[in-house]
């Protein structure tokens, strides 16, 4: 594997002048002109828009970046890029797989998935259909820089702002995978008395806002009078529920506080909840949100870190937590280094983050405020 850095005029600064190998994942800010990129690449080409920049070997670029999968690899790459809405999501997921089953000649080792955010649920309802528990999926939902829906999904025949890019990956080598939050549970919490998909009205019968809001001591009382976005307020602040346990120890799946509702002092999230779930205030320090990307590495080789060699890796950081260590998001790299080494990988900072936690059942899950990895060995 190797990788390239372009710049936000779509010139290539590092690792050559033409994409080409077997395939290429291109992360890139969505106001670069990738466009540059992936009309003039004579490979297969895909990727996703990513929030303000790329992780990379070289540091966090503002343009984009390339990860080339050549021969020498042995990683196949099927790319499925389908343009959906929410009602038809999972039946057009389905239908994609079914496809890439047949074209990779069985499951793929592993299943990158960049969604658009809105709807993520849906399309993992149909990966489970197809796929049951027995595909880990790794992967992001698109960004751009300032939630206006500028994000974008691509190939090098087409792109979409609305839709979901799933890739197959299959080699005859190992590949791993590894999905974390990296907070920590507070002694809050309570059950979902009221809810509409991803807005949450009550919480113990009370306004949802209003029991946040004591919770965290505060952090949105600004809010509960005049309503508006909190994303920033709230990134050290998710919501966590219990989707498993591991060695005894129970495993979170995080969901991001978004907006106020002011006449009814409900909270919406970037996550679908159901009535009757219990839910715990999750707590994180700038630290621990640089620190896990060093944990997520190691998570996924496990007893093989340190003993098996990496040919290349995908590097997936929520965008709120770029923002909160923005002033450090060069420690993110290299707190990963410490695990992976000198190869190839390029990362993407996204709005939803989708990951297999290897529970015993609904393993494939989506959250936000979380990191995910895959590492080709």
């Amino acid at each position: 594997m190797r990788y390239l850095i372009f710049d936000k005029k779509g010139r290539i600064t590092t690792g050559g002048l033409k994409v080409e190998g077997e395939w290429a994942l291109v992360y890139t800010n969505c106001e670069a002109d990738y466009r540059k990129i992936t009309r003039n690449a004579t490979i297969p080409i895909f990727g996703a828009t990513s929030f303000q920049g790329v992780f990379t070997p070289e540091g966090f670029v503002e343009g984009g970046a390339i990860l080339v999968g050549e021969r020498e690899d042995g990683i196949q790459a099927v790319p499925y890029l389908i343009a959906t809405r929410e009602g038809s999501a999972s039946a057009q997921t389905e239908d994609a797989l079914i496809k890439m089953k047949k074209s990779l000649k069985g499951n793929p080792d592993c299943l990158l998935m960049h969604a658009t955010p809105g709807y993520e649920e849906r399309i993992l309802d149909g990966i489970k259909e197809v796929f049951g528990d027995s595909v880990p999926v790794f992967g992001g939902s698109a960004g751009d820089n300032d939630l206006t829906g500028k994000w974008r999904l691509m190939s090098h025949k087409d792109e979409l702002n609305e839709g979901v890019l799933l890739v197959g990956f299959k080699s005859n080598r190992k590949i791993y995978g590894a999905f974390l939050g990296g907070y920590l549970p507070t002694g809050k919490k309570g059950k979902i008395t009221r809810v509409e998909g991803r807005a949450v009205h009550e919480i113990d019968g009370r306004p949802a806002a209003v029991v946040y809001n004591e919770w965290t001591g505060g952090v949105i009382s600004s809010y509960l009078d005049k309503g508006g976005v909190v994303l920033a307020e709230t990134t050290l602040y998710p919501i966590g529920r219990v989707v498993g346990e591991l060695l005894g120890m129970p495993i979170y799946l995080l969901s991001h506080p978004h907006q106020v509702l002011v006449n009814t002092k409900s909270l919406t999230f970037f996550t679908e909840f159901k009535k009757g779930e219990e839910i715990v205030l999750m707590t994180g320090t700038r630290s621990g949100l640089i620190e896990r990307t060093r944990q997520v590495a190691s998570k996924a080789l496990g007893a093989d870190e340190g003993k098996v060699g990496l040919r290349g890796g995908i590097l997936i950081y929520c965008a709120g937590c770029v923002l909160q260590v923005m002033d450090q998001k060069e420690e993110i790299i290299k707190a990963y280094k410490t695990v992976v080494g000198a190869i190839p990988f390029i990362g993407a900072a996204t709005f939803g983050e989708q990951g297999c936690f290897f529970t015993k059942t609904d393993r494939n899950r989506h959250g936000n405020l979380m990191c995910d990895t895959i590492l080709f060995s």
